[in-house]
């Protein structure tokens, strides 16, 4: 058996942007995931999708639809809950309905995939996400699949890999891969972050990654950068349209104050489609009434 490990994808994020249709940028991550499976998809593979699939946790039902449609496309695929994919509050999310479809590392969790590989779910607290991490190793597997930053913790609230645990992995040939960090990075020769499938921001741009069991990092022709020659362009140079292309100028930081979240709201119309699709795609009605009803809250 081979293993590919997906980085963060990040479905349904929304795309503010200066020139160009903004829907062609929200759907680069997901046409990304889909030239990889098509590239990588073998009966003797499995793919690892490292966590934050989705932008939110209770995404609206196409993105959740797209990404099943991708899972039933793979031979097998196990799926790692990140943060932004889990609530912050104790309500259902999209991981608790995705296990029906899937293998799903559910938070608070590891998973044993064979006796040489495991994959840890995000934790609610860095204690949580150390002990778990500290039972697998005991194990000495090859390879641990997880999402979690490395040595910067800022709150207790973190996933954070310490430099104790990494000199473990390396001391007995342990090799963490790891979704979450958006910038490759890979500390130690132990501790892999891939980077996302692709850069969300300004400050993320640059060569993005994904993990393969026998060739190791391969990488990710994303076709994000500052160039006029990109597919989608993130600069801080003011330059002109260019038709469609997604075009985002970001001349200046802006503060948190400025920063607005869209409210998405929905029409019942919309909302009664979205249940007659949920409902042939086989989600439990139950399931269904309970998310549309959070949603509008």
């Amino acid at each position: 058996m081979r293993y590919v490990a997906i980085p963060d994808l990040h479905l349904g994020k929304r795309f503010n942007v200066s020139y160009g249709n903004a829907s062609i940028a929200e759907a680069f991550s997901l046409r990304l995931v889909i030239d990889i499976i098509k590239k990588e998809n073998t009966k003797d593979t499995t793919f690892i999708f490292l966590g934050d699939i989705f932008e939110r946790s209770r995404p609206d039902y196409h993105t959740i639809f797209n990404f099943l449609k991708l899972l039933h496309s793979t031979n097998a695929s196990i799926v790692i809950t990140g943060n932004h994919d889990i609530p912050k509050v104790n309500h259902q999310s999209v991981m608790d309905y995705l296990g029906d479809f899937v293998t799903v590392v559910q938070k608070n969790t590891s998973h044993c995939i064979n006796d040489e590989h495991y994959a840890i779910g995000w934790c609610d607290t860095q204690d949580i996400f150390e002990k778990t991490l500290k039972q697998v190793l005991r194990k000495k597997p090859t390879t641990v699949f997880l999402h979690a930053a490395y040595n910067n913790l800022e709150n207790l609230n973190d996933n954070v890999v310490p430099d104790a645990m990494i000199k473990v992995a390396k001391k007995q040939g342990t090799i963490l891969v790891s979704g979450h960090e958006h910038t490759h990075n890979i500390h130690s020769d132990t501790l892999i972050h891939t980077g996302s499938i692709m850069p969300f921001n300004i400050g993320e741009l640059g060569k993005k990654y994904y993990w393969t069991s026998d060739n190791g990092l391969v990488e990710i022709n994303h076709g994000v950068g500052s160039s006029e020659e990109d597919d989608l362009i993130i600069t801080r140079e003011e330059i002109e349209s260019q038709g469609t292309k997604p075009i985002m100028i970001r001349t200046k930081a802006r503060s948190s104050d400025k920063l607005v979240l869209e409210k998405q709201s929905l029409s019942v119309d919309i909302m009664d489609v979205f249940k007659i699709e949920a409902l042939a795609e086989g989600f439990d009605e139950t399931f269904i009434e309970k998310y549309l009803d959070d949603f509008q809250d």
